[in-house]
């Protein structure tokens, strides 16, 4: 059950479920930093939760949260790609290092849910102010207020795993519906973070439903990948400009970018920067003559 994705439904309830566990996949994104305690958590939970929503659509393409605050803590930002693919990264004032623990870091800041297709269509942004104490509330909130999908999470994160799990109210014109949702919310609200961490995803369902039927379908697998390459770190040299890139250059004897999500560094000395503009030269020249003619 290590990295793992698990989709079930209800049969005699409209509601849906989603639990996922990060193990290895987890630590490998802590293996590249080091991140304050209470940042760690959080990055946990904000992992946990973007596998889980992208689980519920039917994703051809990528969908990230990013969580801006308004304290020591500056960023959470998760992305995964079709629900098995995913990377995550945060950023804090280390300055203020020491105001980071016992305090409600994501108070006041804002939740930003963004779907952008791979293949065609205009990416899409839905942005909320965070709502609550934790960051499952404030999910909860958005995909209320976003979506008009009511939905609770559950997760948890500690050094070792990062773990979640998702129920869903599906569209349904019958009355019972409440009734079957409110039962099924206080059977799954007696789960601990703890053992959310600590059980296998056959024992939380037994554990939490065993008088429900439950249809589970097969597990998908689930890792830490980064799609950061040369050629998208080219790009972003372009967009900053010529002249910002070679000031950069002359003062400090080549470019050097460092990837926020895995840790690779990119290095790029003169031959690397004339190489990145001249190529971008002659597309401007080739536009031109296509304008000519």
């Amino acid at each position: 059950m290590e990295n793992a994705l698990q989709r079930f439904l209800f049969e005699h309830a409209n509601i849906r479920g989603e639990l996922v566990s990060l193990d290895s996949s987890w630590q490998q994104v802590l293996e590249r930093r080091m991140y304050p305690a209470s940042v760690r958590k959080l990055l946990g939970e904000v992992t946990a939760a973007t596998t889980l929503l992208a689980a519920t659509i039917k994703l051809d393409g990528k969908l990230s949260i990013q969580i801006t605050g308004h304290s020591a803590l500056q960023l959470l930002l998760a992305e995964t790609t079709g629900s098995t693919v995913f990377r995550s990264t945060a950023k804090w004032n280390q300055r203020e290092e020491e105001n980071l623990e016992n305090v409600n870091l994501i108070k006041d800041g804002s939740i930003a849910v963004t779907i952008t297709p791979k293949k065609s269509g205009q990416p899409y942004q839905g942005l909320v102010e965070v709502h609550g104490e934790s960051v499952q509330e404030s999910l909860e909130n958005y995909m209320q207020q976003s979506e008009q999908l009511t939905t609770r999470l559950w997760l948890a994160s500690n050094g070792k795993k990062a773990s979640g799990m998702l129920l869903q109210k599906l569209p349904s014109e019958e009355d019972i519906e409440s009734e079957d949702w409110n039962r099924i919310i206080t059977l799954a609200s007696t789960i601990s973070e703890q053992e959310l961490l600590a059980l296998d995803f056959d024992t939380i369902l037994q554990r939490l439903f065993h008088e429900e039927t439950i249809r589970v379908f097969k597990e998908n697998s689930v890792k830490f990948m980064c799609s950061c390459s040369e050629k998208r770190t080219d790009g972003m040299l372009e967009s900053l400009g010529e002249q910002e890139i070679r000031s950069i250059l002359k003062e400090q004897g080549n470019v050097n970018i460092t990837c926020e999500f895995c840790g690779k560094n990119y290095i790029y000395s003169l031959s690397g920067v004339d190489r990145i503009f001249s190529r971008q030269s002659k597309v401007l020249i080739q536009d031109s003559n296509s304008s000519i003619n």
